[in-house]
């Protein structure tokens, strides 16, 4: 995911070797130990209340906890970035905070560190081919950070440069944040950390791959040639390197309901993402894993949505498709019995489901129907689908998922389908759903 830098970020060294990045992440550890004791101390000495919880989340260790992570980046910037999209679900408002600001920002690389990254790449005369190349990037993702350019008698462009060595440290970096969090207490109890640290590795060890990325971007210009309301950023490929992936600059406002203009309504907006999902679905068999919204600009003057970021990319088996297919079909039926009866003898659920849950399920299938039976289109302000999406439920849904679907594709096209949902919710948008699943389901019967 791709993020504009705060311009308050001043530029900071990215810590290349892993023992520096080891001892970063051991030092916070050590001041937000003392720090917690230090407020634990001093509370029972004014004769307060003493309150561990309180005294960890305090504002300093709050500090503490995103200028390192800021710096490393990588692995900590990823893993912020993936649980920003349920954190409204899931964190209280002091993790949230922290989240928002990881998410949002990083310090950038000073001049010198960019320098010789692109003295590597490109040789020591590179600039000679640019009419002009910003020094301060304008943008950073969790393992590089985009600057723009403008090659000589050319184009605009975004030149994403990879943090130096960021790709051998993942592993180690992974290991040395959940020891973080695990002896922090920052996150909540029965958060589910493995899977947030399976996908992060997922996503990281694509990313850090920048000829992948290229190849990805190459796909998704094929897919979306014909479409009149997508555009994808055309590789530059004699400036691009393993390093080093430069593209077309491409204009756009941030995806947000409050940058949203009349010209581009908000219905259509959601009606588009939503095709688009069932595009890689069932077409492209090929789906961009990162929902986040930083990886979507609207551009105004040619009334397009821009689709940012390829790093992270998963194929969709044909087994996967057709298993979608499936739910498709049954769920059109909008009868509860045969979708509650696909999702078990398909695997969507664990039969070992305990009468709350599978009342639980019975609800939510429940409030489906029939509020896409009421109305044409889906009210997403309105609907209580989102009353039933909360972080208890969310813990009741993960541990009635088989845990041979948490690897492969279904796990990333189902954060997908979460992540959309819940943007079209804060969007408070309304979808003619039906009308568009039915428009799948009949051109799935053709493929079939």
């Amino acid at each position: 995911m791709t993020n504009r830098i705060e311009k308050s970020n001043r530029p900071k060294r990215v810590p290349v070797s892993l023992v520096e990045r080891n001892l970063k992440t051991t030092n916070l550890l050590i001041r937000i130990g003392l720090q917690t004791s230090g407020d634990m101390i001093s509370d029972l000495i004014k004769g307060k209340s003493v309150n561990f919880n309180r005294s960890l989340l305090s504002t300093k260790n709050m500090h503490s906890t995103v200028e390192t992570l800021k710096q490393l980046r990588g692995a900590a910037m990823k893993l912020g970035q993936l649980i920003s999209i349920d954190d409204q679900l899931v964190l209280t408002p002091e993790l949230s905070k922290i989240i928002k600001q990881l998410r949002s920002s990083g310090y950038s690389m000073p001049p010198r560190q960019v320098k010789k990254l692109l003295d590597k790449n490109w040789g020591p005369g590179w600039l000679k081919n640019f009419d002009n190349f910003q020094v301060s990037p304008f943008a950073a993702a969790s393992i590089g950070q985009v600057h723009k350019a403008k090659i000589k008698n050319g184009c605009e462009v975004a030149v994403k440069i990879q943090y130096p060595d960021i790709s051998s440290t993942i592993k180690n970096d992974l290991k040395s944040l959940r020891f973080l969090v695990n002896k922090s207490g920052f996150l909540p109890s029965g958060f589910n950390t493995d899977y947030y640290f399976k996908v992060c590795e997922d996503q990281l060890m694509a990313e850090s791959n920048y000829r992948l990325e290229a190849e990805n971007l190459h796909n998704y210009s094929e897919f979306l040639r014909a479409n009149k309301y997508l555009k994808i950023p055309k590789v530059i490929e004699k400036f691009s390197t393993d390093e080093i992936l430069t593209m077309s600059f491409e204009k756009g406002s941030e995806l947000c309901s409050e940058n949203l203009s009349p010209k581009l309504e908000k219905n259509k907006l959601a009606e588009t993402l939503m095709e688009l999902l069932l595009d890689e679905i069932f077409i492209f068999q090929f789906v961009q894993t990162d929902p986040n919204l930083a990886n979507f600009l609207i551009n105004y003057d040619e009334q397009k949505i821009v689709l940012l970021d390829f790093g992270s990319c998963s194929k969709v088996s044909n087994e996967t498709r057709e298993l979608y297919a499936q739910l498709l079909k049954v769920g059109l039926t909008l009868d509860r019995e045969k979708i509650k009866g696909f999702l078990l003898n398909s695997g969507f659920l664990t039969r070992e489901i305990d009468t709350e849950s599978n009342n639980l399920i019975n609800e939510l299938i429940d409030t489906v129907i029939e509020e896409l039976k009421s109305n044409e289109d889906f009210n997403f302000s309105n609907s209580k689908v989102f009353n039933l999406i909360n972080a208890e439920q969310l813990k009741k849904f993960q541990k009635m998922i088989p845990i041979k679907l948490l690897d492969g594709d279904f796990v990333f096209i189902q954060r997908k389908i979460l992540g959309f949902l819940l943007f079209f919710h804060s969007l408070n948008a309304s979808v003619p759903i039906l009308k568009i699943l039915k428009k799948y389901n009949s051109r799935n019967k053709n493929y079939g």
